[in-house]
């Protein structure tokens, strides 16, 4: 028998609270991801054991209609994703949200929509864990970007089109090397952003 551990588990009506306050048609995707890479593994392994049960993602869309991507020093070159923001086990994940987008951007922000939460199930050898990713459209309310950020991890931003977004997105996905398993994961929370943008377009 395959020795699976399984942690963190999801709580159906925290979601349910989340979408009475933000939007009742937020979805619950599931993904699981196949690790290559051990040490980001068990990185991850130990952030949920400690105090992260899970991540805010927030997509924040400036006054000119676009959406900030971030980098930070040790990504690889041109490489950018939308933001996010872990969340405590006791910690409620409407205010983990502002909280995150005034550490990691220096910007106080308005909930446009709850997009839903995306299960990830993150594999490797016989391993998995439980990581949940809330999806969170935000329009830019107040602040100066990165001058008034406490927390110092990101490095540089830009500001994405839907085209931009794209690109950035397939960018993440195509990542080869020791980053490929976090590229992937990247990929999925940045193209969270990017479904939902595509879709206010139809």
């Amino acid at each position: 028998m395959n020795n699976m551990t399984i942690l963190n588990e999801f709580n159906f009506e925290e979601f349910e609270n989340l979408c009475s306050l933000f939007n009742k048609s937020a979805y619950i995707q599931e993904q699981i991801i196949y690790f290559a890479n051990k040490s980001f593994f068990e990185k991850m392994k130990y952030s949920i054991q400690k105090d992260r049960r899970g991540e805010v993602v927030f997509g924040v869309f400036r006054p000119n209609g676009k959406v900030i991507a971030v980098t930070c020093e040790e990504y690889p070159d041109n490489v950018f994703r939308i933001p996010t923001g872990g969340i405590g086990y006791q910690e409620d994940i409407a205010e983990a949200l502002h909280r995150e987008v005034m550490e990691e951007l220096g910007l106080t922000a308005q909930i446009r929509s709850f997009i839903g939460v995306v299960k990830f199930r993150f594999v490797y050898c016989d391993e998995e864990i439980n990581f949940y990713s809330y999806i969170f459209a935000l329009d830019e309310a107040g602040g100066k970007i990165m001058e008034n950020a406490t927390d110092n991890e990101i490095s540089a931003y830009v500001e994405a089109d839907e085209s931009d977004l794209e690109k950035i997105a397939l960018k993440l996905k195509n990542i080869e090397g020791p980053w490929h398993d976090w590229g992937v994961f990247r990929y999925y929370t940045t193209k969270s952003i990017l479904d939902y943008w595509k879709c206010r377009q139809k």
